[in-house]
């Protein structure tokens, strides 16, 4: 068990990420409830980003746990200090795939994050997020796909904000709401994702919703 010891730890984050955010969701169980130190080094590594959670929950009995504090910083060069921020997570693992080759998350539930984008020279924010987990699943492929992999039957992010700046905003700040992101049978098909993989779904997902609603905001602001 030791030797997988690694991999399992990382099957929590790309959950937590959602969203982005993702980058794995990284799993490590214990009757005690669950240490975020594994999650945070991982994730700040893949992200190129500081990853921060005050504390993660899992009862192996029933599968069901949570996140609460969870942050992903923005990556050097931006200057606002974060780009997703969450109080609460809540999954739901299906308790008899725990230490499987594929773990099945039976639901994945954000509620009312908070996201902050930002333009810079390299790109916006979050794609520069993006391209670092897909830098860094393609360096960690082969020992990813040793590892295990995700199934996740429901993933709903709902009612999230997002802020942001542009020249349409003359430069001021504003707030939005973001279109809820609702996916079901991630990575089912395939037989399970790699860490990487998933996350990479999620962050593309929200990256959608993103530009759909600075969009949609451009063209009611135009017609004002």
């Amino acid at each position: 068990m030791k030797a997988r010891g690694r991999p399992v730890k990382k099957l929590l984050f790309g959950a937590a990420i959602v969203a982005a955010i993702g980058a794995g969701a990284w799993l490590y169980v214990s009757p005690r409830g669950l240490a975020g130190h594994p999650i945070e080094r991982y994730g700040s590594g893949a992200l190129q980003a500081g990853v921060r959670l005050e504390r993660i929950g899992i009862s192996p009995g029933d599968g069901t746990g949570s996140i609460t504090g969870f942050t992903v910083r923005n990556p050097k060069g931006f200057r606002t200090p974060a780009a997703f921020q969450a109080d609460s997570i809540k999954l739901a693992l299906d308790p008899a795939t725990l230490g499987k080759d594929v773990l099945v998350v039976r639901a994945l539930s954000v509620a009312s994050p908070r996201l902050t984008y930002e333009s810079g020279d390299a790109g916006s924010n979050f794609e520069v997020l993006l391209g670092n987990i897909q830098r860094h699943a393609g360096e960690s492929a082969g020992e990813e796909s040793r590892g295990p992999k995700l199934i996740v039957e429901r993933l709903v992010v709902r009612n999230a904000t997002l802020s942001y700046a542009s020249a349409l905003t003359a430069g001021k700040t504003v707030t939005i709401a973001l279109p809820d992101v609702r996916l079901s049978g991630i990575g089912r098909i395939e037989g399970g994702l790699t860490p990487g993989r998933f996350a990479q779904a999620i962050v593309e997902a929200m990256l959608d919703r993103i530009r759909r609603a600075m969009s949609l905001e451009a063209m009611r602001s135009g017609a004002k």
